[in-house]
């Protein structure tokens, strides 16, 4: 039997169905990542409006079906981050981050601190421009949130303190490696220089960091690399925000 049920979600696709409907996936607080079937949403411009649009934070009403697809009924908007949409910074920086989210996750599995940490960057990405350790600062917290935070206080292989120094980072092993693991590094590692690991340190501590244009290239690199390893591919949006890179502030 079908039941209704409320969800605070984040848009994080739209997919078309046919010519009249849509598929969308939805992150929500309370069920995670679902997908819904809105009938009608192609069709018919007062049926949902803008609502469905990308990254958009909804306050969505919807119908447990028996399978995977639920039945989208009604969707408000909670906050379009509007400012977002007109700056081709932000929406890279807000692509990246929704498909991300949506990449960590499986179906149906509430991740509450990675959707308050989404929400949380979309915010900033509204409120402001763009800024690399922002985002630096948002694939920390949804890695952590994953439960695939990289280890950068101490050596991912063998649990002892990494130290201050320059130190390799291997991806494939999850963090920094301490002098006496070093020659475990792999062939995807590449040595971090202090600067970055000092700031990557203070990020993951929630601490502020200076812009620092080399330093933050290397972090890029680093955690791009993070997620590659652990998603298995690169992300599609990855490709749109280097491409745009130099306009980030």
């Amino acid at each position: 039997m079908s039941r209704a049920v409320k969800l605070r979600a984040v848009v994080l696709r739209t997919v078309d169905y046919g010519e009249r409907d849509r598929v969308v996936t939805l992150f929500s607080r309370e069920r995670g990542k679902l997908s819904a079937f809105a009938r009608g949403a192609r069709s018919s411009r007062r049926r949902f409006g803008g609502t469905l649009e990308p990254f958009t934070l909804v306050a969505a009403e919807l119908t447990e079906r028996s399978g995977d697809l639920w039945g989208l009924d009604d969707a408000a908007v909670e906050r379009g981050f509007g400012s977002v949409r007109g700056d081709l910074a932000r929406i890279a920086c807000a692509s990246y981050a929704v498909e991300l989210a949506r990449e960590l996750v499986r179906d149906a599995e509430p991740h509450e601190d990675l959707f308050d940490a989404l929400v949380a960057y979309l915010a900033l990405l509204d409120g402001g421009p763009a800024r690399p350790w922002d985002l630096r600062r948002f694939e920390l917290d949804a890695l952590r949130a994953a439960g695939l935070q990289p280890a950068l206080d101490r050596c991912a292989r063998c649990g002892r303190p990494a130290g201050d120094g320059p130190c390799p980072f291997d991806p494939a092993q999850g963090g920094v490696l301490c002098p006496a693991c070093a020659s475990t590094a792999g062939p995807g590692s590449r040595t971090m220089a202090v600067g970055v690991l000092e700031a990557l340190r203070r990020l993951q501590r929630g601490e502020p960091v200076q812009p620092d244009p080399p330093a933050g290239g290397e972090a890029r690199a680093i955690l791009g690399a993070c997620v590659e390893i652990h998603l298995g591919k690169r992300l599609q949006s990855r490709r749109f925000l280097d491409e745009v890179g130099p306009m980030l502030s």
